[in-house]
């Protein structure tokens, strides 16, 4: 079976040559972010927090990996977890983030691959420097955010279910909306295989 036919084959060769290129030079490129966020750690007692997902550092701005807290379109929600992360930042010594760590150990199935990078965002994973909690699990646990499947295989799932069941957090204000949240967070990507 010919791949193109009908096309001379110097055209295939052409064709065949120009993927090769533009394959290896988008491998070159993404391979040069993996690295640049595998290597990052980004540590401050006293991040910026924007929102209940994100944390300005004073070199680079960071998306918790595996969660999903309320956006913009959930105005009131937005503010009260970023509140919450802003608390829970202050009184346990501010953040750190890496790709590191993960709580790899809680996952149900294997995550999606993601983009080391986002919206101008390093996507890590982050704890807190006093107690090493994880600030996924917690800002879960806690009902300030849902798991979100496709990045964390899973691993936040029977804490937000604990959460929602006590309504805590965000699930006591408006449970409806961060239920609406926690079923789109549970849908894997087109083209995702577990």
């Amino acid at each position: 079976m010919k791949l193109f036919p009908g096309v001379p084959p110097f055209q295939r060769w052409m064709m065949a040559t120009t993927f090769v290129v533009v394959a290896v030079y988008s491998i070159s490129q993404n391979k040069s972010s993996l690295v640049e966020a595998a290597q990052t750690k980004l540590s401050s007692p006293s991040p910026r927090i924007i929102d209940g997902d994100t944390v300005d550092f004073p070199n680079g701005r960071v998306r918790v990996v595996g969660i999903d807290a309320p956006d913009d379109d959930r105005p009131q929600l937005k503010v009260l977890a970023s509140e919450a992360l802003r608390g829970l930042a202050a009184r346990d010594g501010g953040l750190t983030c890496s790709v590191s760590l993960f709580d790899y150990a809680l996952r149900r199935e294997e995550q999606c691959r993601s983009s080391p990078k986002s919206y101008g965002r390093l996507n890590l994973s982050c704890r807190f420097i006093r107690n090493n909690a994880s600030v996924g699990a917690t800002m879960v646990a806690q009902g300030y955010a849902v798991d979100y499947r496709a990045y964390s295989g899973g691993a936040y799932m029977d804490l937000m279910r604990d959460a929602a069941e006590r309504r805590a957090g965000l699930w006591g204000i408006d449970y409806n909306r961060m239920r609406e949240l926690a079923i789109q967070r549970a849908r894997l990507p087109a083209g995702c295989s577990k």
